[in-house]
């Protein structure tokens, strides 16, 4: 499991839904461990997910959305999903 993982999340919510990129909030927290571990099928404790977020923050491929200094209610940027349609595409 890595950091495009976790931007995935995203990605699967924007297609999901019908929406763009803008319109989608997650909070990473146990829930999110929890579909990640079913979407990769390997165990995914919340607190290596938190660390993949933390990069994905730091990359700024992940934005915070509220002053809230935990995971909840983060967006993915444009940079991120550039990321990720780079994945999906090569």
């Amino acid at each position: 499991m890595n950091e495009v993982d976790v931007l995935k999340l995203f990605y699967d919510e924007m297609t999901l839904r019908g929406v763009t990129r803008d319109k989608v909030f997650i909070s990473i927290e146990e829930p999110s461990a929890a579909m990640l571990t079913q979407k990769s099928g390997q165990p995914a404790s919340l607190e290596t997910v938190q660390k993949l977020t933390d990069i994905c923050i730091a990359n700024e491929w992940l934005e915070r959305t509220t002053a809230d200094p935990n995971y909840k209610y983060l967006s993915l940027t444009d940079a991120g999903l550039q990321i990720i349609l780079s994945s999906l595409y090569t």
